[in-house]
């Protein structure tokens, strides 16, 4: 039993390692296939669907009827009804319920695109925040070995020892960021714990991930955010319309029979009949102007989310070029430089005032470069999720 329980212990422990580290793939499709939101807006889509279907006419109507007379005679007999609205409406309300279907469907991948995009960012700000806690760490190590180093020269020198006890102090100073650093972590967790729709206890932890590509992003017309403005407003247009037809009469037909008695014979009964809308004006008046105020309330909110959109395109692609530029200057040129300054100076001893200022700011320099760089970065992302919302999806079919 011992050797099975021992390969039981080494199958978990090499499971929950696994669990530790998380790629950025595997963090998106987690989100998609865990989130409550995409489950939220799957929902509402197929009932957008199912609502569109099928022509909207009344049921007809079936009645049993049985006829008493004073003799005590009986007839029995039946009747069946049936309203037809007029053709416009109901075309009309099938186009509006067909394009709010269709604005439902373009809804959905817009939030898709926005909820991924935002989890991306999400894990990219744990990432981060990871590199921060590993940097300050790293910058209390070299303040430490600083201090070490400086208090040769302070034996001699009162102004070293001033020196020293400034270090000390950020050191203290610095201890306090780590926690800091330590709780924003974990809230990040939370956050990402919310939006996988997992326990608070969940945890992992999240690889570097690649510099984003910047999304090619067409035309405004072509984003899922105002295809869906753009069939809700042919939706309200097709309501208008139908509004403006509930001026026309409504047919309704009728059908009756009944049984023959000692007395009387078997009969039936046709009638067909039309509603009168136009009697009480107000009504299909007040119902017209409604809806025309509602379809311009839409008409309006497409030209301003177009105009949103193109303003936002314009500003972030600018934001994403700028900020990659200096992310690429700082990689490139002044970090390897600060890392060759820091490696020169881990092999000298400061003997002055002078040569001590020196040794922290050089030692420090890289450190504090690294950190520049990931605020740099985590705009950068950020831009980049925001121009990933107006992502366009190919391919979209709504039958």
């Amino acid at each position: 039993m011992k050797p099975i329980i021992f390969l039981l212990l080494l199958f978990v422990s090499i499971n929950v390692s696994a669990q530790e580290e998380l790629k950025l793939s595997q963090f998106l499709k987690m989100v998609q296939e865990k989130n409550l939101d995409l489950k939220v807006d799957q929902a509402k889509l197929e009932a957008a669907v199912a609502k569109s279907q099928g022509l909207s006419i009344p049921p007809p109507m079936v009645s049993f009827n049985q006829m008493t007379m004073d003799s005590g005679m009986k007839a029995n007999g039946f009747e069946v009804s049936q309203t037809i609205p007029f053709p416009t409406k109901l075309s009309n309300d099938y186009s509006a319920r067909k394009n709010m279907a269709k604005s439902q469907a373009e809804m959905q991948l817009g939030n898709q695109n926005e909820i991924l995009a935002q989890a991306k960012l999400l894990y990219f700000d744990l990432w981060a925040n990871q590199e921060k806690l590993a940097i300050l760490k790293s910058k209390k190590s070299i303040i430490q070995e600083h201090i070490k180093l400086s208090r040769s020269a302070a034996r001699s020198d009162s102004f070293a020892g001033i020196h020293i006890l400034k270090a000390e102090s950020d050191t203290d100073l610095l201890e306090n960021e780590i926690e800091g650093q330590s709780q924003t972590i974990q809230e990040v967790q939370f956050q990402i714990a919310a939006l996988l729709n997992r326990e608070s206890s969940f945890k992992f932890t999240a690889t570097e991930p690649p510099l984003s590509e910047i999304p090619e992003i067409e035309t405004s017309e072509q984003t899922h955010q105002l295809k869906a403005l753009k069939f809700e407003l042919d939706s309200y247009k097709s309501k208008e319309s139908e509004a403006k037809s509930s001026w026309f009469p409504e047919l309704s037909l009728k059908y009756k029979e009944m049984g023959a008695t000692e007395t009387d014979s078997r009969y039936n009964e046709i009638m067909v009949g039309v509603s009168l809308p136009f009697v009480f004006f107000w009504g299909p008046n007040a119902e017209s102007k409604t809806a025309s105020a509602e379809r311009m309330q839409v008409e309006l909110q497409f030209e301003k989310k177009k105009r949103i959109i193109e303003s936002d395109k314009y500003i972030l692609n600018s934001k994403v070029e700028t900020l990659k530029k200096q992310i690429n200057t700082l990689k490139t040129k002044l970090l390897p430089r600060a890392e060759k300054r820091m490696k020169l100076a881990h092999n000298l001893t400061p003997r002055d005032m002078e040569t001590l200022q020196d040794h922290r700011e050089t030692m420090e320099a890289f450190p504090d470069l690294k950190m520049k760089i990931l605020e740099l970065r985590f705009e950068y992302e950020k831009a980049i999720a925001d121009l990933e919302k107006y992502r366009s999806q190919k391919g979209l079919s709504y039958e």
